[in-house]
């Protein structure tokens, strides 16, 4: 079972690359990008989220293309701006309708990369307030070149400070960080100053 699922979870990585990589390229190239992309996500948060039974029906392998196109025309084609209804088109003949959420992933990876924008994870001691969530957005800004994404934890065990977390690098401004590298830093001098009398005994 653990198996299936996982084959099932590349295929949709694979599905939503190649298709999510197609529409983007269509919503630059059509000027439209940010708009496009905001209507798929409306699609999918405001449509098929509180309509499952919807989202069921378009995924349905049993359900052919023909029935599928006519349920997309019948809800979409009078709301729908034409890149979107288009691309639902084409993903009801290609029978891919059931990817429409890897899709979107993909879609708003390749936006964030465009604006160069990064979630940012930041843990404190204490909960953020706006204002300091403020200072704290524009210092990442302007050190990085980013547009962070802030995502606040709060680790009580922590003395003060910020730890920010941005994909795998860790910037750990903490006072408890200093605090260890202090330590460390003279345990290392007391071993050193224990080696240099040892040595001058030995002498």
């Amino acid at each position: 079972m653990v198996a299936n699922t996982a084959q099932i979870d590349l295929a949709g990585e694979r599905v939503g690359a190649i298709y999510g990589t197609a529409f983007f390229a269509a919503a630059e190239a059509g000027g439209k990008t940010a708009e496009a992309i905001e209507e798929l996500e409306s699609l999918i948060t405001d449509v098929l989220s509180p309509h499952p039974e919807l989202e069921q029906l378009l995924a349905n392998p049993m359900i052919t293309a023909k029935d599928k196109l006519e349920t997309i025309d019948r809800i979409f084609g009078s709301v729908a701006t034409p890149i979107v209804l288009d691309f639902l088109r084409v993903l009801a003949r290609k029978e891919r309708l059931g990817y429409l959420r890897p899709i979107l992933a993909q879609v708003q990876a390749l936006e964030n990369q465009r604006k160069n924008r990064r979630q940012v994870e930041v843990t404190t001691a204490t909960p953020l307030n706006e204002e300091m969530r403020e200072q704290l957005f524009k210092q990442v800004h302007d050190l990085l070149s980013l547009e962070p994404e802030l995502v606040a934890h709060v680790d009580p065990a922590m003395i003060g400070g910020v730890i920010l977390k941005i994909g795998d690098t860790v910037y750990d401004g903490s006072v408890a960080s200093e605090l260890e590298r202090l330590r460390t830093q003279m345990i290392a001098r007391g071993t050193e100053n224990i080696e240099t009398h040892h040595n001058r005994d030995q002498i």
